[in-house]
């Protein structure tokens, strides 16, 4: 696990994040409840999200879960560290409570939480993911809730890896004459790295599932994804991404969803 900061990587993967939600429209995002794999999420979010005390989802973006989950009756906050998401998701509905920050130094007070939600966000700190955790706990009440959401490499990636690679190259790209594109910067932890993380910040780990079968073959080929959709799989997707979760998995799964309990 890296562990060392880089301001300049960290700085890109900001400015990458930013670019992405200038090129999103909340409308077209909220589909993404109707897919499959997001109907899963969501079973789990609404298992373990108690109704009655405060929620924060930590690096929010565009906000599709928060607004999701505010339309159920949860009481959640969102923040992020870009403004600019934050003001798109007040344009589609002004009522949500946001915050710009960083989820490594929450404007929070201790106990505040009943829990987080963390989608996708604590694997993109150079410096590690022990501070956002740290953080987490922190805001969390005691047996408050931590939704931890992570990527994993799944066998799809690692058979595509040297032609992503080829592709994000800088040199590479400069050749081409294809101008620097910013990419997220993000790392990917085996389950005995991150739960090592978790138990030794204060939380006890209730379940780790493995998830997203479905977008790591859309991630892997473009004839798995539904194009007339912002970011859903075709039939071909859905059926073989149902064949992967009940036979491989682990192997298939492009993320995993910790379920972790503040001691």
């Amino acid at each position: 696990m890296r562990s060392e900061k880089n301001t300049k990587i960290d700085q890109d993967t900001k400015m990458a994040w930013e670019k992405n939600w200038e090129e999103k429209g909340l409308p077209e995002i909220m589909e993404i409840f109707d897919y499959p794999r997001v109907s899963e999420q969501m079973e789990i979010f609404l298992k373990y999200l108690p109704r009655d005390k405060r929620i924060l989802e930590g690096g929010c973006g565009l906000g599709p879960y928060l607004i999701k989950l505010k339309s159920l009756g949860y009481n959640i906050i969102g923040i992020d560290y870009n403004l600019a998401p934050l003001k798109e998701i007040n344009k589609y509905d002004s009522s949500n409570i946001l915050f710009c920050a960083n989820v490594e130094n929450l404007p929070f007070p201790d106990n505040y939480f009943g829990a987080y939600l963390s989608l996708g966000v604590i694997e993109h700190f150079t410096a590690g993911p022990v501070k956002a955790v740290k953080e987490a706990f922190r805001v969390l009440e005691k047996n408050g809730i931590f939704l931890v959401k992570i990527p994993r490499t799944s066998i799809f990636e690692r058979i595509s890896y040297p032609l992503t690679f080829l592709k994000k190259n800088k040199t590479i790209r400069k050749f081409f004459g294809k101008e620097e594109k910013f990419s997220y910067w993000e790392q990917h932890f085996d389950i005995t790295e991150i739960s090592g993380i978790l138990k030794q910040s204060g939380f006890d780990i209730l379940d780790i599932i493995p998830m997203d079968q479905e977008h790591a073959l859309i991630a892997y080929s473009s004839m798995f994804r539904d194009k007339l959709s912002y970011d859903g799989a075709n039939k071909l997707g859905i059926k073989l991404a149902v064949f992967c979760k009940n036979f491989l998995p682990w192997a298939t799964a492009s993320d995993m969803i910790l379920i972790c309990k503040k001691k």
